[in-house]
């Protein structure tokens, strides 16, 4: 699985995802996003991350968003190049209904099995994935 180790730059997602002020704390969910000149057959996931927060686009350009908890439906989106040339890279989206925990922390892997671009969401306090990806 691949795991982002960037700086973490908060992005916030949507009218669905802002918390009320004064509200509960948001989740935050990392993002993973390769160095595109190591994008290829060694390291073939080029970018794991959300796209959508209850059919809300996210607009990525960090590596991390922060979501209101409670139950969600948020969109995952992985690009991979197997290959060794720019055009092979492929692109996947996916679902996960899932319920985000109060100042919970996530963050979204990707890997190339069982199938390329298998999404999990993981919850960074357990280790644990959560929610089930369709």
């Amino acid at each position: 699985m691949i795991r982002s180790a960037g700086p973490l730059i908060i992005l916030l997602a949507g009218c669905a995802g802002l918390p009320a002020p004064g509200g509960p704390q948001p989740a935050t969910i990392e993002s993973f996003r390769a160095n595109l000149a190591h994008c290829g057959p060694d390291r073939p996931i080029c970018e794991a991350r959300v796209n959508h927060v209850e059919g809300k686009p996210v607009f990525f350009t960090a590596t991390s968003i922060q979501v209101a908890p409670g139950r969600r439906v948020l969109g995952l989106y992985c690009k991979s190049n197997p290959g060794i040339m720019i055009g092979d890279a492929q692109s996947y989206q996916r679902e996960v209904a899932v319920d985000l925990a109060p100042g919970g922390r996530y963050r979204v892997e990707a890997g190339m099995e069982p199938h390329p671009c298998s999404m999990t969401l993981i919850d960074e306090a357990t280790g644990a994935p959560v929610g089930k990806v369709r």
